[in-house]
C-alpha cells in the first residue's frame, strides 16, 4: 500500500490555488455567470451512487491455519479450461496441482490428506458424457482415472476410513449415486430414481458426503437426504426452503446449506432443531457471478471456508473471492491474492 507522507511546498501551494479556482468558479456559477474552467472540470458536488457490494470492502486476512484445495477458472466458459490448486489460508503457498484440457474440479481429500480425488471434464463442462473421477496425490503427481467406459463419474467423496469413494453417475434417467473401493473396484450402486416419479423427468442425487456414522448424504430435489451405502435406509433430513449446496460437519452433526430463496448460506443441525446461524448473507453480494456458495468445513469444525460453485454460472465465468468464516457466524475474511476460486475442500490435519 502506498504511504502518504508531507506534502513538499510547492504541491501545497498549487493545490491551494486549485482550491481557490473551483470555489471562485462555483460562486460564478450561482450567480448566473459562466467559467471556461468550471465547464471543462469535473463537478465538485457529490452525486448519489449505488452502495458498495460487501464483497467489495475489504476484508482481514484469515487467522485459521491450514491448506485448502480449489478449483481455480483459467479459461471460463462451457468449453473451458479449469485447474485443481491448493494454498494456504493465509495466502501463501500458492500451487496448482493439475494442468490439463478441459476441467478438473471438485476436489476431495482423502481422511489421512495424502490423496485427492476429483472429477474430471476432458473438453469441458459441456462434455459431462466424458467425466470420469480421478485420484492423485498431494502434491498433484501419481494421476490415474478411476473410472472409465461406460462408468462416468463427477462430485466424488472418500468414506472416514479412507478404503471407499462415492460419487455421481450421470445416466440418462438421472444422476445416481455409486460406490467404489479406493482402487476403482467394487463398483455398485447406492441410489435410484424414485418410483412413481413423473415419466421423462430425471430426479438428480448430488454431492455424496460421507459422515462419520457410515452414511451417505446427498442433495435430491433441494433437500439433503442420507441413505445406506448399499441403497438402503433413505431418509429425508431437511425440509423447508429450497438447498442448492451443502457440506456436512467433521463430527456429523451440523450442515452448512445454501438456501435459494432467501440467498444465504447458514449452519443448521444435521437432524433438525435449532435456528439456523447466517454466515453470508445475501450470498450475491459476495459471489455475484455464479451466486451459488459451496461450504467446506475446517476439520475442527470450528469455521469454514466458502467459494463459488462451480456447477452454476460457469457458461459466462465464474468463481469468486475464497472467504474464511467461522461457523457462529462471526470473523468473515478473505484469503488474499485468490479470485474465480470455485469448490474449495480443507486438507486434514
Amino acid at each position: 500500500m502506498k504511504r502518504l507522507g508531507e506534502s513538499p511546498p510547492c504541491v501545497a501551494i498549487n493545490v491551494a490555488l486549485s482550491l481557490l479556482v473551483a470555489i471562485a468558479a462555483l460562486a460564478l456559477a450561482s450567480c448566473g455567470g459562466t467559467s471556461t474552467t468550471a465547464s471543462n472540470s469535473p463537478s465538485l458536488m457529490a452525486s448519489p451512487s449505488a452502495e458498495p457490494s460487501q464483497s467489495a470492502t475489504p476484508l482481514p486476512t484469515p487467522t485459521v491455519a491450514g491448506t485448502i484445495a480449489f478449483t481455480r477458472l483459467v479459461e471460463p466458459g462451457i468449453g473451458g479450461n479449469a485447474d485443481i490448486y491448493v494454498v494456504n489460508a493465509d495466502g501463501t503457498g500458492l500451487e496448482r496441482l493439475t494442468d490439463d484440457p478441459g476441467v478438473e474440479e471438485r476436489p476431495a481429500w482423502s481422511p489421512d490428506g495424502r490423496r485427492i480425488v476429483y472429477g474430471g471434464y476432458p473438453r469441458g463442462w459441456s462434455g459431462v458424457e466424458d467425466a470420469s473421477v480421478w485420484i492423485m496425490n498431494a502434491d498433484g503427481s501419481g494421476k490415474a482415472q478411476l473410472t472409465k467406459g461406460a462408468v462416468r463419474g463427477i462430485y466424488p467423496s472418500w468414506s472416514p476410513d479412507g478404503k471407499q469413494i462415492a460419487f455421481v453417475n450421470p445416466l440418462p434417467d438421472g444422476y445416481c449415486i455409486f460406490v467404489m473401493n479406493a482402487d476403482g473396484s467394487g463398483l455398485r450402486r447406492a441410489t435410484r430414481p424414485p418410483a412413481g416419479g413423473t415419466p421423462g423427468a430425471a430426479v438428480n442425487d448430488l454431492f455424496p458426503a460421507w459422515a462419520p456414522n457410515g452414511k451417505i448424504l446427498l442433495l435430491r430435489q433441494g433437500q439433503v437426504f442420507a441413505v445406506n451405502p448399499d441403497g438402503s435406509g433413505l431418509v429425508q433430513l431437511t425440509k423447508g426452503e429450497n438447498i442448492v449446496e451443502f457440506a456436512l460437519s467433521p463430527d456429523g452433526k451440523r450442515i452448512a446449506v445454501h438456501y435459494n430463496n432467501s440467498d444465504r448460506v447458514a449452519v443448521v443441525a444435521a437432524h433438525g432443531g435449532g435456528s439456523p446461524v447466517a454466515l453470508l448473507e445475501p450470498v450475491s453480494d459476495f459471489i455475484p457471478d455464479a451466486p451459488n456458495a459451496a461450504p467446506a468445513w475446517t476439520p475442527d469444525g470450528q469455521a469454514l471456508a466458502l467459494a463459488s460453485s462451480s456447477w452454476t454460472g460457469h457458461a459466462d465465468g465464474g468463481g469468486s473471492r475464497l472467504y474464511i468464516v467461522n461457523a457462529d457466524g462471526s470473523g468473515l475474511s478473505a484469503v488474499p491474492g485468490i479470485d474465480n476460486a470455485v469448490d474449495p475442500a480443507w486438507r486434514p490435519r
